[in-house]
């Protein structure tokens, strides 16, 4: 038994109400289950209770044994003195406020069908990546689209969030904060932590004041970055080292830590000295980025903007010292697909909660459907099933859909799992 499920009975009354009684023996009529509440605190709010012959109002707590309120210490939190019902599937101990009355209990162990519950036992004991696999492509289309719409803004608003913190921490900063995402973007999966870092470490407007010298930006990043080798071998590493040296000095900048970088089970055109080179010319274009990115509405637009050329030896080198045939001459067009989902994406929906205008938002969700829908071991299990995402928006909203659904089976927050417990 789970909280969750008993979560579920009480929200949608899904009991037998029959002669409803505490566990002393008095009468309980529900006339409104309350809100869920989903924040530190009771877990239903502004409950109407009739008990006996008192209606009472107030919220309701869930457990699994009333004895729980004691091994969540809610006896010591006044946040509880206004618990009007406990709510549980084992009564094991009575519970008392701190006037020392007894806070009524409802126990729904014998009062819900057990066919309900052996159903929603074979959801979360599933051992398949979907729990209800075997049924899913029987459920209800509308449910799909349903989920699919609510992930997907749930997605959004959480990289949004990202957003918003890079943003006060940079000042309020809207271009430093584009600078920051954009370069997280970029090293996206292993690398955006150190890439991100390397952003914070050297702020877009002392790029800024080296625009017209992209050898001195980057010397700069590539000397913050720690990657620049110790004993230079070709004249471009010995010139870098030299600039970067001069510069770090001069900024008083401090280099990364070298094993922040990852370069294993990454493919060559991914290795964060390609993308660091790629950052140079992004940075040194002459245009605001958070403006264009904000503004700009042509997806083609935008793509043939971040779809930038590194630097000479970059074009021949996916590391230093040891060039190569196949050099990257272009960043590609799989990678300026995750900038505009990664970066561009949240960054118009964080200025639109900053500015209270949905029409970023609505902006941002016609971007990602104007992109074909990623590719990647998610989506590819979700096609298995019998999910076929027809676009980026799709895609990120099954991305969220397995990620905070169905791995942790909270499949009565589903509207899929909940359309299937019901049959």
């Amino acid at each position: 038994m789970t909280e969750d499920f008993i979560h579920y009975l009480w929200q949608f009354q899904q009991f037998d109400a029959t002669a409803l009684q505490t566990e002393t023996g008095d009468s309980v009529q529900v006339i409104s289950p309350g809100k869920a509440h989903q924040d530190a605190g009771p877990d239903f709010q502004q409950a109407r209770i009739r008990i006996s012959t008192l209606e009472w109002v107030g919220t309701v707590e869930i457990h699994t044994r009333s004895s729980d309120w004691f091994r969540h210490t809610h006896e010591t939190d006044a946040a509880y003195e206004n618990v009007i019902l406990h709510v549980v599937w084992i009564h094991d101990a009575p519970v008392y406020r701190t006037d020392g009355t007894e806070v009524p209990t409802l126990c729904l162990q014998n009062r819900t069908d057990p066919a309900w519950l052996d159903r929603y036992q074979i959801l979360v004991h599933s051992q398949e990546a979907l729990a209800c696999s075997s049924q899913f492509l029987t459920a209800f289309e509308l449910h799909k689209r349903s989920m699919l719409d609510r992930t997907l803004i749930q997605r959004l608003s959480a990289k949004a969030e990202k957003v918003r913190q890079l943003w006060e921490q940079s000042q309020n900063n809207w271009e430093e904060t584009t600078w920051q995402i954009l370069a997280r973007s970029l090293g996206s999966p292993l690398n955006a932590e150190p890439l991100e870092w390397l952003a914070r470490t050297v702020p877009l407007r002392l790029l800024h004041k080296h625009r017209n010298q992209p050898f001195q930006v980057e010397a700069l990043l590539f000397g913050c970055s720690g990657l620049i080798p110790a004993t230079p071998q070709d004249a471009y590493t010995l010139q870098l080292q030299r600039e970067a040296d001069f510069l770090l000095k001069k900024y008083e900048l401090q280099p990364l830590p070298t094993q922040v970088w990852k370069f294993l089970r990454l493919r060559p055109a991914s290795f964060p000295t390609v993308r660091i080179a790629q950052l140079v010319p992004l940075v040194t274009q002459p245009l605001s980025l958070f403006s264009f990115f904000i503004n700009q509405e042509d997806v083609t637009t935008i793509m043939k903007t971040v779809q930038v050329s590194p630097s000479e030896y970059w074009q021949q080198h996916y590391t230093f010292h040891k060039p190569t045939e196949h050099g990257v001459t272009q960043l590609g067009q799989e990678t300026a697909h995750r900038i505009l989902i990664n970066a561009v994406v949240p960054l118009l929906v964080a200025y639109g909660h900053h500015k209270d205008e949905a029409r970023y938002t609505d902006r941002a969700i016609e971007r990602l459907e104007q992109l074909p829908a990623e590719q990647h071991a998610i989506t590819k299990t979700w096609k298995s099933y019998g999910l076929k995402c027809q676009n980026a928006a799709d895609s990120q909203g099954a991305l969220e859909w397995m990620q905070t659904y169905c791995q942790p089976r909270k499949c009565l927050s589903c509207s899929v799992g909940l359309g299937l417990l019901k049959r």
